[in-house]
């Protein structure tokens, strides 16, 4: 394996998914005190994961294109905004779908009843990210290789285009 992708998938993925570890468990230990429900607390965590790990996502996501549009002199506008949400969905759009309705919780739940929370969840999420990356993955270097800069320079605003 190519150690600068490697590298490059961690900087990119890293902080969502230890902002992720911590907010699956604060939704499943959440949700757990409020219903009492070990299913309901499966999908709490995958729930709590989902919103930490996209909130991380998202927000860098949308400052690194903002950054690149200002570098090229380009508003950041709603059809820049389109195209972040665009390029988003469809680097996770799919296996997020199939990941939080059934392979996340199912993982999280088993994980639980097997080792309880503590360590439940969070090795739930790992066996659950396995199955979540390779899509992902595979997507977002697609994306790199065939990111199309029409007018502005591919080195002035980064791994794909603005406007």
């Amino acid at each position: 394996m190519d150690l600068s992708r490697l590298k490059r998938w961690l900087h990119r993925y890293g902080p969502a998914e230890l902002t992720g570890i911590t907010t699956a468990l604060l939704g499943s230990y959440g949700v757990h005190a409020l219903t009492g429900n070990e299913v309901a607390a499966a999908f709490g965590g995958a729930l709590g994961e989902t919103i930490g790990f996209y909130g991380v996502i998202v927000t860098r996501e949308v400052r690194s294109d903002a950054a690149a549009a200002r570098a090229a002199g380009a508003r950041y506008g709603p059809r820049a905004w389109l195209r972040t949400v665009t390029n988003l969905l469809m680097e996770f759009g799919g296996a997020e779908v199939l990941d939080s309705a059934v392979i996340r919780p199912l993982a999280m739940g088993f994980g639980t009843r097997l080792l309880g929370r503590p360590l439940g969840i969070p090795l739930g999420k790992l066996a659950a990210d396995i199955t979540f990356y390779v899509p992902v993955i595979f997507v977002y270097e697609w994306r790199r290789r065939h990111a199309i800069t029409p007018r502005v320079p591919r080195h002035s605003v980064g791994h794909y285009s603005l406007e």
